[in-house]
């Protein structure tokens, strides 16, 4: 039920962004993306109650999720991994980590199709050793970073508030701006970027903007942590186990992977990763990694954080193991106060059910 909740909510928010931008963020191509995000997280909570024996909480969970992309013509590159600890006593008591690094060559500039090299790795509670492979192949896809499209749209919204001009732009003119973004390392200055946003806005609705329009364009545009990133890429091939997640021996291994990455408007991002190896013998010895991340900026004060982790092992001649990690968090900053709601969800094989985490934190300035 918990996990519906949470899923509910996602598709929610992603319908409701769809309807709110008739443009696709994802129209927007860059000649060149270059993306870095890290996130870290942490929650503890502690509680004796002098009416009973021992400690009656003391557990909490850190989390921590590094993601880089690069892609440009001819070559790209992604590194990515989460991992997550359960603490009692401040103790790892489970663990959950997943990481992989890809390389891919388009042996033609601009096409899809390229070759790859690339490395995947993986832990979790049970497992003896964490498990490694290299793989290598062809695959087909591409990403790229549509933040000029996104910063190019909250332009528009934010006008549109100030009531700088009556109707919406056309998407034609909101392309023609976020060019003017993406090109931005070719001005000398912020002011000359503004001057050409300016012009084109003018030039179709015909207004004058004021000071206050333009200031808001420089804001939107020298803004950071609102990136976003549009593509999918599909690759499969060959590859060695550097390392066996159960002392087993190391074999040629054959697998795939999938990525994905979508921005319905210029306040969401989603990402998610998957990949599925094992050797010749597949289907008697596998694994299989999974994760999926959402994060929406409810309003200018509050951001929503969705998570999802799943990693299941199959070893050869033993049942599987499973493990899973679902946490939501909601940043909130109401009235100068600090509030952060998180509920974070893990299963591993052979509990009897999920382990619910949940906490809510709230600080304020007095002085």
């Amino acid at each position: 039920m918990k996990k519906t909740g949470v899923l509910g909510v996602v598709v929610l928010l992603l319908a409701v962004g769809l309807q709110a931008w008739g443009l696709s963020i994802c129209e927007y191509r860059s000649p060149k993306t270059a993306l870095t995000d890290a996130k870290l997280s942490f929650g503890y909570r502690y509680y004796d109650d002098a009416n009973t024996v021992g400690v009656d909480v003391n557990s909490g969970r850190l989390a921590f999720d590094y993601d880089q992309l690069f892609d440009s013509p001819n070559y790209g590159f992604s590194l990515g991994g989460v991992t997550e600890l359960t603490l009692d006593a401040f103790l790892p008591t489970g663990w959950l980590g997943q990481g992989a690094a890809t390389f891919r060559y388009y042996p033609m500039a601009e096409s899809l199709l390229f070759a790859f090299g690339g490395l995947e790795a993986s832990m979790a509670t049970g497992q003896p050793q964490p498990g490694v492979d290299v793989r290598v192949g062809i695959g087909v896809g591409r990403f790229s970073d549509v933040t000029p499209l996104a910063k190019a749209i909250t332009i528009e919204k934010e006008l549109l508030r100030l009531d700088a001009f009556a109707a919406p732009l056309a998407d034609d003119v909101l392309l023609a701006i976020a060019g003017a973004i993406g090109r931005r390392v070719e001005y000398e200055s912020l002011k000359e970027l503004v001057a050409d946003i300016e012009a084109l806005i003018e030039g179709v609705t015909g207004v004058e903007l004021d000071a206050r329009a333009l200031l808001t364009i420089e804001e939107v545009v020298l803004a950071t942590g609102d990136e976003r990133r549009c593509g999918w890429a599909i690759q499969g091939g060959i590859g060695y186990e550097l390392i066996d997640p159960y002392g087993g021996a190391q074999n040629v291994v054959v697998g795939g992977s999938a990525d994905a990455a979508f921005a319905f408007g210029p306040s969401d991002q989603l990402l998610f990763h998957a990949s599925y190896s094992g050797p010749f013998d597949i289907m008697n010895e596998n694994t299989l990694n999974a994760t999926l991340s959402y994060e929406y900026a409810l309003t200018d004060e509050s951001t929503l954080i969705a998570d999802y982790v799943l990693q299941r092992v199959k070893p050869a001649g033993l049942p599987a193991t499973a493990s899973h990690s679902a946490g939501v968090a909601i940043g909130l900053d109401i009235a100068g106060i600090d509030i952060l709601v998180q509920a974070s969800f893990t299963r591993d094989t052979g509990d009897p059910g999920w382990s619910t985490d949940i906490s809510l934190t709230a600080a304020m300035d007095l002085f």
